[in-house]
């Protein structure tokens, strides 16, 4: 991964800026599973650093859910660039009148012949069926679009482009350090490994973090998992909490903390079990937290891609704890080209 991304941030300039440009008039988002979660992340990004918004939404829901589409831009992501459901989507948007830029690890794929510009993650071969790399380039390609996007716009000085870009490119020794931990993760995972439900919760851009988590852990585990806001706990789901129930937070040190640790609380006086991906030296979580992983302190728009990195090596340590193969789930394929 630590490769993957330093690879992507090798995309010339020239190509994101072409790329930014087509973002001016606003635009929609569109991907699927994974990637969905990629466009969902980028939407509160884009949101919360540039004023903008934009509204992610599931290719397969994309024909029934948006109509206002003439003049308008659909980022669609996608690994292979050959997702049925995706591919659809674009096709009934650029019949509408709307442009299409695609972000794809797949150069010569259906996306990138379908598109007015896209931008092709450097991944490189990604050979197990559940996304991993490819998930955290394709935040990082969203990443450089939205900064570029926020100079255009004057949402953002050259300064704090600058300055964002110097945190976005110290992304690969981040999630190198990250892979390091991977023994303390694989110890967590042998606790958990028999469990059979899960909630993963954040807030603001980390509930698209906690939705991926909860993906990787039921597509390569078997564990059935739940992803959603944190703050939605009370409205609903935690009738469901009972004593030894997992509930894993992603709660490191951003604009939502100081709400998330009252979710923390909630979930805990009912007797959940909980483990927290925490900033380093956040003793107050650590504290309330049955099991922790640290991640470092980064700016905020960072925290997505190395909260996730812990999360995979979970789900990967827990599927083969279960004897089960990580790269070969059941039922899946890599590449979904059937409606």
């Amino acid at each position: 991964q630590p490769l993957a991304i330093k690879e992507t941030l090798k995309i010339p300039q020239s190509f994101i800026d072409r790329c930014a440009s087509l973002l001016d008039n606003g635009f929609y988002m569109t991907g699927s599973g994974t990637s969905y979660h990629a466009c969902l992340s980028a939407s509160y990004a884009v949101s919360r650093r540039l004023g903008m918004d934009t509204r992610a939404v599931l290719s397969s829901e994309f024909v029934d859910a948006v109509a206002d589409l003439e003049g308008k831009t659909v980022v669609a992501v996608s690994q292979s660039g050959e997702t049925a459901d995706t591919l659809g989507a674009i096709k009934h948007a650029k019949s509408k009148g709307a442009k299409i830029l695609g972000i794809t690890n797949t150069l010569g794929s259906s996306l990138t012949r379908l598109s007015d510009a896209y931008l092709c993650t450097q991944s490189g071969p990604e050979i197990g069926v559940a996304a991993t790399k490819t998930f955290i380039t394709q935040l990082t390609a969203l990443d450089m679009l939205a900064l570029r996007l926020g100079l255009r716009r004057g949402a953002l000085s050259e300064s704090a482009y600058a300055s964002d870009m110097s945190a976005l490119r110290k992304l690969p020794k981040l999630v190198a350090h990250q892979l390091e931990g991977a023994d303390r993760v694989k110890t967590l995972s042998m606790r958990y490994a028999g469990r059979k439900d899960a909630f993963f919760l954040g807030r603001g851009i980390n509930v698209a973090t906690a939705m991926e988590g909860a993906l990787k852990l039921k597509e390569i585990s078997y564990i059935h998992a739940e992803g959603y806001a944190a703050g939605e706990s009370k409205h609903g789901p935690i009738s469901l909490v009972e004593p030894g129930f997992l509930c894993v937070f992603i709660a490191p040190k951003d604009s939502t903390r100081g709400k998330i640790i009252g979710n923390v609380m909630e979930m805990k006086a009912r007797g959940a079990y909980i483990l927290s991906l925490i900033t380093q030296g956040d003793r107050e979580l650590e504290d309330v937290s049955d099991d922790y992983v640290e991640v470092p302190e980064v700016e905020e728009g960072i925290y997505p891609m190395l909260c996730t990195v812990p999360l995979q090596l979970f789900a990967y340590y827990i599927a083969t704890i279960r004897g089960l193969d990580p790269d070969k789930p059941r039922n899946l394929a890599k590449s979904v080209t059937v409606l």
